[in-house]
């Protein structure tokens, strides 16, 4: 089972202290069990992207993916994925120059292309479709895999998906999950009607308060009335039930993959610790994460 620790790039203002207790984290998580890959998100400020939840800290500018990701690399040895905002470039050749730095300067050999987090507005540059088939066409970079991020949640994300895999896609990271209804009926619908990605890593992040849930909830993460009633009931409980739902959803979804014999997509986990999740609590569910998947079929 491949699996992805997720490192957020720190705010700018707070310094080197500040990439350093970032680095130590990876180094905690790396030290407990085994990683393939570090994955380091592109923060910008964004709008809410749901109707509920709150933020209570506001956006400070933060680190370059890449930046982190070199100082990862050269402190720890782990190879890196970054996230890239694609839409914010002003043209098609600015995406190309900026691919081929980033893989010629820092190494980086896999992008999670990203798209605009505002529907109604107006982007200078290219979707993400047109991003993946813009970099196979014109960035020339030997080796290169492309990811996308797929929120199963999402209404009609099956062809959303399958498009994007038409367009040059390798991998698919989601949206944190903590139901696996949206995420087995997309695999279905794939299934069905063709177009299922090679590889999709799954995002698992356990909640420590409800204020840390308030703002998953703020991010655009999905939770049905009833699951965010029942992992907030008692407070002190918070943690432990978020860790037992994301058990619990892992493990059907690779029940699901298991009784239909499916051999596609590879399934993985993109461990995400948003806010103060210890390093052993990172370690404890990447363990859980890896005995469930272990017994279930070879294809997930």
């Amino acid at each position: 089972m491949k699996t992805v620790l997720e490192a957020v790039p720190p705010e700018l203002h707070k310094g080197e202290a500040a990439v350093d207790a970032v680095v130590e984290k990876v180094a905690a998580v790396q030290a407990g069990t085994p990683l393939d890959a570090v994955n380091i998100p592109e923060i910008h400020e964004e709008p809410s992207r749901s109707s509920k939840g709150e933020r209570r800290q506001p956006f400070a500018p933060r680190m370059a993916p890449r930046d982190l990701a070199r100082i990862i690399h050269d402190r720890l040895g782990l190879e890196c994925m970054i996230n890239h905002v694609v839409v914010h470039h002003q043209s098609e050749q600015a995406l190309v120059d900026w691919a081929r730095e980033t893989w010629e300067s820092y190494g980086i050999r896999q992008f999670v292309l990203v798209g605009g987090g505002r529907h109604s507005a107006r982007y200078p540059g290219p979707g993400v479709p047109e991003a993946n088939q813009l970099l196979r066409e014109r960035a020339d970079i030997p080796a290169l895999r492309i990811g996308n991020i797929c929120i199963p949640s999402r209404e009609d994300e099956a062809q959303r998906v399958a498009a994007k895999v038409a367009t040059g896609a390798d991998f698919f990271t989601t949206q944190i999950l903590y139901e696996p209804e949206g995420f087995t009926g997309m695999l279905d619908t794939l299934a069905e009607e063709g177009g299922a990605p090679p590889e999709i890593l799954l995002a698992f992040c356990p909640v420590r308060s409800v204020r840390n849930l308030r703002f998953l909830l703020w991010l655009g993460v999905s939770l049905s009335d009833a699951l965010e009633q029942w992992l907030t009931a008692i407070e002190d409980a918070v943690p432990e039930r978020s860790l037992a739902q994301i058990r619990q959803a892992w493990a059907e979804i690779i029940e699901h993959q298991q009784a239909r014999g499916r051999e596609a997509p590879i399934l993985g986990v993109n461990l995400a610790p948003i806010g103060p999740i210890t390093a052993g609590t990172t370690i404890d569910l990447a363990a859980d994460l890896a005995k469930l998947h272990g017994a279930g079929s070879r294809a997930v």
